[in-house]
């Protein structure tokens, strides 16, 4: 389905305005909301419901609300008139408006119970704490992007979650569907027979996955509740969390934060996507078990190896790192390699690829 343009914007979509009208009537607008920095990515894709409540679905990344409001005002709004906002989780380029949006509007926040927890908690900084400390991550330097994670960090101390979303909950015409994996706190929300995926299903890009070790990391700051297993980070629970919200039915429409529009080109999607996605990342433990068939290599020249051909900037190299690593545990998991050497930092092929069948069981 094409929507119609209300505004125009970029070819990647950045400020552009979207109205999406479907069959049984029910109208969605969507809000090109640039990041804040230069970045292939494109806009995070703001989703406006009308009804009783006028709701926000995500609100784009801190420093860029003035996007969102001229939005808002395209759709017929105030950024005053916002009543609800729901927030898939908890990565600046989707929450990093809330603070102002709320303090201007007084709109009420929904979000996981997960994120409400790790409300005011530097996930950035414990994250790179152990990932320097046990599998050699390089320190971050480039100062801008420091600065915007820092800056997400202190407005998100001064936000409070008025609705803790669980797992199935429904309110006001909303299904909330806890799928962690890409963040512990994700959640696709469904509407009618439209899916807000956030970061869990998107068109073109495959999500970033969490690493398993993060768990460890964050188990005494979760609800307690959640303390017990690990079932919140890691490429597996991404993938079961894909398969959870792929029985939904083959009639719903997936509206997701990132490349509705790309290239000039609209970009629509179903839950035949959870399948492209899957499909990716099996090729992409095939394509780590080739490269270490051989001998046992370090996980930095493995990220080198296997995005040959991109450009890593810091950023990019954080990504990909963080990517193979996730694999990595996978594959662990599943028996397929093992970690040797100093500090167990090599990564050693057992010569199987058990992995494949336990994603066909799961």
């Amino acid at each position: 389905m094409e929507p119609e343009i209300l505004k125009s914007g970029d070819d990647s979509g950045n400020k552009m305005v979207l109205k999406y009208t479907f069959p049984d009537g029910v109208v969605i607008h969507a809000i090109g909301v640039p990041q804040a920095w230069e970045t292939p990515l494109g806009p995070t894709w703001s989703y406006v419901i009308e009804g009783d409540h006028l709701t926000l679905v995500d609100t784009g990344c801190n420093g860029t609300v003035q996007h969102l409001e001229e939005g808002l005002k395209v759709v017929g709004y105030p950024l005053s008139a916002v009543d609800r906002i729901v927030i898939t989780h908890g990565h600046l380029d989707h929450d990093g408006n809330c603070l102002e949006v709320v303090n201007r509007s007084g709109a009420e926040l929904w979000a996981h119970e997960v994120y409400s927890e790790l409300l005011g908690i530097n996930r950035w900084e414990m994250e790179m704490e152990w990932r320097q400390q046990t599998k050699g991550f390089p320190k971050a330097e480039e100062e801008e992007f420091i600065k915007r994670i820092y800056d997400h960090h202190r407005m998100s101390t001064q936000l409070n979650v008025n609705n803790a979303i669980q797992d199935g909950m429904v309110a006001d015409g909303l299904t909330f569907h806890y799928t962690p994996g890409h963040s512990p706190d994700e959640i696709c929300i469904q509407f009618e027979k439209i899916l807000f995926s956030g970061d869990h299903i998107l068109p073109l890009i495959t999500p970033h996955p969490s690493v398993s070790l993060s768990y460890e990391k964050f188990q005494d700051i979760l609800p307690e509740e959640y303390r017990t297993e690990n079932k919140y980070y890691g490429l597996k629970v991404f993938f079961q969390s894909l398969k959870k919200v792929e029985g939904l039915g083959d009639d719903i429409t997936v509206l997701p934060a990132h490349r509705a529009v790309h290239r000039g080109k609209f970009n629509p999607i179903g839950l035949d996507r959870v399948g492209e996605l899957l499909e990716h990342h099996r090729d992409r433990c095939y394509r780590l078990l080739e490269l270490v068939k051989d001998e046992p290599i370090n996980m930095i020249d493995i990220t080198h190896n296997l995005f040959a051909g991109n450009r890593l900037d810091e950023v990019n190299f954080y990504l990909a790192y963080s990517e193979v690593i996730s694999h990595i545990e996978f594959l662990e998991e599943c028996g397929d390699v093992e970690m040797v050497g100093e500090k167990n930092r090599l990564v050693k092929s057992h010569g199987t690829d058990k992995f494949s069948a336990a994603m066909d069981r799961m």
